[in-house]
């Protein structure tokens, strides 16, 4: 994928400037967007001289004013298209309004592409975005404006009935609460994933216990939830994820009700997954130890990517 890169000429003298942009303009970059650059240096200069060493923040957030024009120019031309991607979102922005109250922009105009097999972690602050932008990625939500394609098909062109089955098939889900059935055992917990399938029972079982071994709990099938520690049940749900081999799975705070032992775990188990399967695994989390497993970090705050 074609990265946008913010343009830094702070150092630059006006006539080097001038020169960089007189050298994109004849490759056919917009003129427009080029002027507003400019503009914003000599912004940035302005600031820098009347706050000295106090304006790093100033400076700071008119970078990512900067970054963001330069983004939606790139998306204009398709520059974010990226055709290999797994996960592709282009623009993504979700606005929830309840009558009443203020409007909330819980993401705004974010782009991100994963690849097949990759594991991502999404981390940032509470209330910066993270689930809002899982359940997009999820097909759990529709987004007030940009695009999402998962698995390389368009969300926005699928119906609920496609939908539905998109969620069932394409991808799984695991949660912090585990949502496991407490009257069942883990090896029906498992099974009942599979019920909107062709699958007979005696091959959803086998199914099951295939995934629980896979999970390392071949010999607590037969218990309930209660039965398990906390590590163990949130191995059920990962069982339970991979039931009706997704393409990818999204992961809510995981280890969030988890020790450090039973967290270490569960991150090394999606790591094997994600090597035996191909499996591509998203997880959102706000611990930075976590994080450092996974291929890539994302950083999330006030809904943008950073």
């Amino acid at each position: 994928m074609s990265e946008v890169r913010v343009m830094k000429e702070g150092k630059k003298s006006k006539k080097q400037i001038e020169s960089t942009l007189e050298e994109k303009n004849s490759s056919g970059y917009d003129t427009d967007s080029l002027e507003n650059i400019l503009s914003i240096e000599q912004l940035k200069k302005r600031v820098t001289d009347q706050f000295g060493e106090d304006a790093r923040l100033i400076l700071d957030s008119i970078d990512e004013v900067e970054g963001i024009i330069l983004r939606r120019e790139a998306r204009e031309k398709g520059e974010f298209d990226d055709s290999k991607a797994i996960i592709h979102l282009s623009g993504l922005s979700k606005k929830y309004q309840s009558t009443g109250m203020s409007p909330v922009d819980a993401l705004k105009e974010v782009d991100l592409s994963i690849v097949e097999g990759e594991m991502v972690a999404v981390i940032g602050p509470s209330g910066s975005g993270k689930s809002t932008l899982l359940q997009m990625m999820g097909a759990l939500d529709i987004p007030t404006s940009g695009a999402v394609r998962i698995n390389f098909q368009e969300l926005s062109k699928m119906n609920s009935k496609q939908l539905t089955v998109f969620r069932s098939q394409t991808v799984g889900f695991v949660f912090q609460k585990f949502n496991l059935i407490p009257n069942l055992t883990a090896l029906e917990n498992v099974s009942i994933a599979m019920e909107s399938t062709k699958m007979n029972r005696q091959e959803r079982r086998a199914r099951a216990a295939e995934l629980l071994k896979e999970v390392g709990l071949n010999e607590r099938m037969s218990h309930l939830p209660g039965q398990l520690s906390g590590g163990e049940q949130q191995r059920v749900s990962i069982a339970r994820a991979l039931a009706n081999h997704p393409k990818i799975i999204y992961a809510d705070e995981p280890t969030g009700s988890l020790d450090s032992r039973a967290s270490k775990r569960i991150i090394s188990l999606f790591d094997r997954i994600r090597r035996n399967f191909n499996t591509t695994i998203i997880i959102v989390t706000h611990n930075h130890s976590i994080a450092k497993h996974c291929d890539r970090t994302v950083k999330i705050k006030d809904g943008r990517i950073r």
